[in-house]
């Protein structure tokens, strides 16, 4: 890892894969995106940590992000963790470099419709594994994830509704998370 790219502290933890989970606030990415905007927001890495969890570390744009981000200058670190993902996608352009800048993000809910016919065509095509659509079924929701960068380039997720959120200040101090917006 770029010593330039991660502090020390941060390095050491995706290494590890040792964030202290415990102490995460759980929501889902529609409460999480009702609060704050990713836009501008650096998304430094995207990772596994166990089965079909997968994790989101983002630098977080704290001027457009003022009282989530305790009003700092420096911008602090959004680590994401959503368990039970179905499905990703993802696709990055030439211009998309190790700072990938975020365009966009949204987070909606998949009708049971269209998650049968989501489901359907996953089996058919080999897209989908059978326990993975078995879980799928269980969750009875189902979000789809959309992070886009300013380079067009993309992170589709579709995953269960419950993420855990740690949020992190530059130094490596674990900051509290309000999702009231105030």
């Amino acid at each position: 890892m770029q010593a330039e790219k991660y502090p020390v502290w941060l390095a050491s933890k995706v290494l590890t894969t040792s964030f202290d989970w415990k102490k995460a606030t759980k929501a889902s990415m529609c409460d999480l995106l009702a609060v704050i905007t990713l836009h501008d927001s650096y998304w430094y890495n995207t990772y596994f940590e166990d089965a079909n969890s997968w994790i989101l570390v983002i630098k977080l744009d704290a001027f457009w992000n003022k009282v989530f981000c305790h009003n700092l200058e420096d911008w602090p670190f959004l680590i994401i963790k959503l368990q039970n993902v179905f499905c990703s996608f993802q696709e990055f352009s030439e211009n998309d470099n190790d700072y990938r800048v975020i365009g966009s993000a949204e987070s909606i809910l998949i009708n049971n419709a269209r998650l049968k016919e989501w489901l359907s065509f996953g089996q058919v095509s080999g897209l989908l594994l059978p326990d993975a659509s078995a879980k799928a079924i269980e969750a009875k929701s189902v979000y789809r994830t959309e992070i886009s960068t300013v380079y067009g380039g993309s992170l589709s997720l579709v995953h269960a509704p419950s993420i855990e959120i740690l949020l992190y200040s530059e130094q490596g101090s674990q900051l509290a998370i309000n999702l009231s917006g105030k």
